[in-house]
């Protein structure tokens, strides 16, 4: 009996961290899919795409091998072919080889006919690293708000970024961390939650998180995702940026970030 309920236990808590999107990059030839709710295909926007066998491996958590390596100002595209609304939960991990004053780092989400895609044209941005700043900023159609504490983030670096979107009607925030591979390690022994990111002190020590930032969108703004949508990895005037492991759940942070339970 007792066994029983251990694997119906499980069952559950592998159930409920399905993502509703998500895609590892599968390099090609590897078994499986690696991608649900996008099209599969990544688009190549401008500069040099390129699928790499090797991802970005964080402590605690769940990943598959493969990554989506951008250079020379290297833009890439999916279509997103599922419907995401209320409060829903994501994350992704990112790593470069340099960083320069004008280096831009950005995953973002956006409708399908824009004529011309950036961080600032897009419904959702979240930027690791934002165009001549030190640190990393959530643009909510065209509204900007630049973490300005913290720890910025190094070249050679893998870090975590997770992120909260509540679009219901009488709440409406977005919300972004920015953690390392240390901090991911103290915290997925622990919890991954909004709460002990949010009381966590800034810095780039073990217990801290690196950055993060909230933003109160504009009345009207997307904050929702529609199938037809695109999402996008962009590493603007930046040599070599690799992205993996893009995630979105409607249950928790945990589950966004592919929290492997203990």
């Amino acid at each position: 009996m007792k066994k029983l309920l251990a694997l119906l236990t499980l069952f559950v808590i592998q159930a409920s961290a399905e993502p509703v999107l998500y895609d590892g990059f599968r390099p090609e030839g590897a078994a499986g899919d690696g991608h649900v709710g996008t099209l599969g295909s990544w688009h190549r926007m401008q500069g040099e795409v390129e699928t790499i066998k090797d991802g970005i491996g964080m402590p605690g958590l769940s990943g598959r091998k493969g990554g989506l390596m951008l250079t020379k100002k290297g833009e890439a595209l999916a279509e997103i072919d599922v419907d995401v609304s209320g409060t829903y939960y994501g994350s992704f991990r990112m790593r470069t080889s340099t960083i320069t004053k004008d280096s831009l780092l950005a995953v973002v989400f956006a409708g399908p006919d824009l004529q011309e895609l950036t961080p600032k044209t897009a419904n959702l941005s979240f930027l690791v690293k934002a165009w001549r700043s030190d640190y990393g900023a959530i643009i909510s159609s065209g509204k900007t708000v630049l973490m300005t504490e913290g720890a910025p983030i190094e070249a050679k670096t893998p870090y975590l970024v997770l992120f909260k979107v509540e679009d219901e009607t009488a709440a409406r925030s977005v919300q972004m961390w920015i953690l390392s591979q240390t901090q991911v390690l103290y915290h997925s022994n622990r919890s991954i939650s909004e709460a002990v990111l949010n009381n966590a002190a800034l810095g780039a020590f073990e217990g801290g998180v690196m950055q993060r930032v909230r933003v109160e969108p504009k009345a009207g703004a997307q904050l929702s995702l529609s199938k037809g949508d695109v999402v996008a990895c962009m590493a603007k005037f930046n040599p070599k940026g690799v992205f993996d492991e893009i995630r979105i759940s409607k249950d928790s942070l945990q589950d966004a970030a592919g929290y492997l339970a203990k």
